[in-house]
């Protein structure tokens, strides 16, 4: 099933008239914002646009739809195959992860137990994040990865947005799958939030490679011990790290040899620091390979720039404005 596809059979069919040229615009999208009694959108290359009611897309909101109460319940109610209940451990982190990989952020009245949120219901706002798999994105990027044959333990750092786990997917997919700087490894995907792999009832939606084993919904730090202990991984990875026990699991799996590649948000190696400022001796301890994920707007349309840095710091590639990789001799 495509992609057009599987995003308008997230909607009933009487919604199907407003995705008419949802073909047209399917490359670029990025994600469908749905809020009850307010304009429907969709943003497209990092801008928004409208739908009416006919699907016609334009960058005026005055024309756009505007979903109803009803017709946002009845969108969650078709997502959720009319069964809210059998999804209910997924809602209670937010979000579900449907066919195709993509993620719907659900939220409306939390219902507490114990301090923690039993259930979502009088769901009024819908977030669907659109999944790209984007093979061989980072292609370019591989050669400053390996070092002797070997693997680099690897850091993404990127702003929300800049394709941060995109670019951690592909080098996940091409490490287990075998490249020519090395044979394929046995590679363990610790998907905290169904990003990676996008898994849909435990299957990945999205191609992480042949030696990939994937644990779906469980969190970082708990997951790292598990594959340590049970799956006998050659590289685990990991989308934004951030809380103290993900550190320390990160130490405990390079202690016992395991490759590390793992993401963190931030605009570069000193800012990530600075946010994480306890933590900045883990970069340099565990990553010998940094990657700098940030966009630039070009002819009116944003293309993705990247940086290699070593251990030290320095930097030692780059794609330049001109998308030409051009390696700098430190």
């Amino acid at each position: 099933m495509d992609k057009t596809e599987t995003i308008k059979n997230l909607f009933p069919r009487e919604f199907h008239r407003m995705l008419i040229h949802l073909p047209d615009i399917i490359g670029g999208l990025q994600e469908i914002r749905l809020r009850v009694n307010c304009p429907c959108i969709f943003i497209v290359d990092r801008v928004e646009q409208y739908p009416d009611r006919n699907g016609e897309f334009s960058h005026s909101r005055e024309r756009a739809a505007v979903l109803s109460k009803e017709e946002i319940a009845a969108v969650f109610n078709h997502i959720c195959n009319y069964s809210p209940y059998a999804y209910e451990s997924q809602l209670r982190q937010g979000y579900l992860t449907v066919a195709g990989g993509h993620r719907v952020g659900i939220f409306g009245q939390a219902v507490m137990e114990g301090g923690q949120v039993a259930l979502i219901k009088q769901v009024q706002f819908l977030h669907i994040r659109i999944v790209h798999e984007v093979r061989g994105v980072a292609k370019d990027i591989l050669p400053y990865l390996y070092e002797g044959g070997q693997f680099l333990n690897t850091l993404v750092i990127s702003p929300p947005g800049a394709g941060k786990t995109t670019m951690l997917r592909d080098i996940a997919r091409m490490a287990s799958d075998g490249n020519r700087y090395h044979p394929g490894m046995q590679v363990c995907i610790i998907d905290e939030r169904s990003e990676i792999a996008g898994s849909f009832m435990g299957v990945p939606q999205t191609h992480v490679g042949i030696r990939s084993d994937v644990l779906d919904g469980c969190p970082k730090a708990i997951g790292m011990l598990m594959a340590v202990r049970a799956m006998g991984p050659q590289l685990i990875v990991v989308d934004e790290l951030g809380l103290d026990a993900d550190y320390e699991a990160l130490y405990c799996a390079s202690g016992c040899g395991i490759n590390l590649l793992a993401s963190i948000h931030g605009n570069d190696l000193t800012d990530a620091a600075k946010k994480h400022m306890d933590k900045k001796a883990v970069f340099r301890e565990i990553f010998q390979r940094f990657i700098i994920l940030n966009w630039k707007k070009e002819h009116g349309r944003f293309g993705q720039q990247w940086k290699v840095l070593n251990e030290k710091g320095e930097q030692i590639a780059q794609k330049t404005d001109s998308a030409e990789k051009k390696e700098v001799k430190p």
